[in-house]
């Protein structure tokens, strides 16, 4: 699979030892604390989701990364934040796959309204 735009990173141990991860289809290197995932970006993300150092947080929402990632298995929760804002238009997050069933997993609810929703993915494919 050809690499896609997007990064993620681990929650904690960012250091040398840890970089950013950085799919790009423009980039051909980086001149911060970052690898370049050159090639399969499925197989890569695998790998880093199987060594050590903590949770990998990929930041952003949408676009051909995310979608590869939800595709493929490579979520394990997914936090979205509702701002109470009706805008009336949008373009929708994951056009192309297929339909996800999400467990409720944590509420955070901020001052100003905003909620964060914590969700996993259900293991069954029912509702």
């Amino acid at each position: 699979m050809a690499a896609h735009g997007g990064a993620v990173r681990r929650l904690r141990g960012q250091d040398e030892h840890h970089p950013e991860a950085l799919s790009s289809t423009t980039l051909k290197e980086t001149t911060w604390n970052a690898t370049l995932i050159e090639g399969d970006v499925v197989e890569e993300v695998a790998k880093l989701k199987n060594r050590p150092g903590g949770d990998i947080l990929k930041v952003g929402t949408g676009g051909t990364f995310s979608r590869t990632l939800l595709k493929h298995g490579l979520v394990d929760e997914y936090l979205f934040w509702l701002v109470p804002v009706i805008a009336g238009s949008g373009a929708r997050l994951y056009d192309g796959i297929d339909t996800t069933y999400l467990t409720l997993a944590d509420v955070v609810r901020l001052e100003n309204g905003i909620l964060g929703l914590t969700y996993t993915p259900k293991v069954t494919e029912r509702a």
